[in-house]
């Protein structure tokens, strides 16, 4: 696989450093996550299936991991996390800025010990900024980002995916790779600040580009209130969703219905044109079940989806043919790798350890 050989050390806890290491493991790095003495708190969610050890947060983010359980505040144990930090070729940490300085493994002492380590601090703000102790999960880091989904009447709403988390895992895991090429290269180990507030940032970049250089102009709420990027309830109580406005879409769309009068004001921006457009097709949609207005849509090239629900989406003849669900020894089901290499691909141990299984593997690596 194509991360054999990386050893990677995992201080992290949560959504975001969990995930970073968890698509390394299944990838073929040798992962050591370094819990407390009582564990990750996320051992404790509980579990969906009764062959199923932990809960499901710890079990989808820590498979294919070994499990050390470290006092870092005890001399003999520091000692052991520093002789791990010596062999390792990554270190994850999500710990408030200074935390890790002041428990001994900060970038500087590790740095010290081991100079090609490619060291990554991954913090709701930061390391710098004033809103750098700021503690948040998701949501918070979203809302402060501008990235929260908004209602019709403009009132943020509770976001249903951790797109900070999410997003700035694989943001992470993007600089690990960078940085692990070029200590390969003799260049050295390097220390990543990775600020999921600051990916958040990044993630409407067309859009924050429009308001940067024109601030105030309301037409960059991209999305909002255009017809034909909306979803619409179908006769038979389902969901369909319209997800192009272009002229070419609106031009198919709406001279197959009947209304071409209508053209000009769905393929334009966001504004006093757009109502009428709505009402329209709200009631046109209402007249058919969701699965013939898809064949309809397939019919005249119109980009719609069914809205589905997660259960439904992981289900769908789609994701079995993309085989996006796997099963362990024990039948549970699992999230593949999104990853898709034609050479090497992912072969994920599924298994979650216990804690502290692994309690010798820091002689390992000696």
């Amino acid at each position: 696989m194509k991360l054999n050989g990386i050893r990677v050390l995992d201080f992290s806890r949560h959504m975001a450093g969990p995930l970073v290491s968890c698509i390394m493991a299944d990838h073929g790095a040798d992962v050591i996550k370094i819990e407390p003495p009582a564990g990750d708190p996320t051992r404790q969610g509980s579990p969906r299936h009764p062959d199923q050890p932990f809960g499901c947060s710890y079990t989808a983010l820590n498979r294919g991991k070994r499990s050390i359980a470290l006092d870092l505040k005890n001399t003999e144990d520091l000692d052991k996390a520093l002789s791990l930090i010596r062999q390792a070729d990554v270190l994850i940490e999500a710990f408030s800025p200074g935390v890790a300085d002041r428990l001994g493994i900060g970038h500087a002492a590790a740095a010290g010990l081991n100079p090609n380590l490619v060291y990554c601090s991954i913090t709701a703000f930061g390391q710098s900024g004033p809103l750098k102790s700021v503690a948040g999960h998701d949501p918070v880091i979203q809302a402060a980002a501008g990235t929260l989904p908004r209602d019709e009447s403009g009132a943020p709403v509770f976001p249903a995916v951790s797109l900070a988390a999410f997003a700035g895992a694989y943001a992470a895991l993007s600089g690990i790779l960078m940085a692990l090429y070029a200590a390969r290269a003799g260049h050295g180990g390097d220390y990543l600040d990775l600020s999921l507030h600051d990916v958040a940032l990044t993630a409407r970049p067309t859009t924050a580009l429009q308001m940067l250089t024109s601030p105030g102009d309301p037409v960059h709420d991209f999305g909002a209130g255009i017809a034909m990027l909306q979803p619409y309830r179908t006769a038979d109580e389902a969901w369909l969703l319209l997800g192009g406005n272009e002229l070419p879409q609106a031009r198919r769309l709406f001279t197959a219905l009947g209304r071409e009068d209508l053209i000009g004001a769905a393929a334009g921006p966001a504004g006093a044109r757009q109502p009428a457009v709505r009402a329209f097709l709200s009631a046109e949609f209402r007249t058919r079940t969701l699965k013939q207005w898809m064949a309809w849509c397939n019919e005249h090239a119109i980009h719609a989806s069914p809205v589905l629900e997660l259960d439904q989406a992981l289900t769908h003849e789609h994701a079995a043919a993309r085989e996006m669900v796997v099963h362990d020894a024990l039948g549970l089901p699992h999230l593949a790798s999104p990853l898709r290499f034609g050479t090497q691909p992912a072969r994920p141990s599924l298994a979650a350890a216990a804690l502290n299984e692994h309690a010798s593997a820091w002689d390992e690596w000696r």
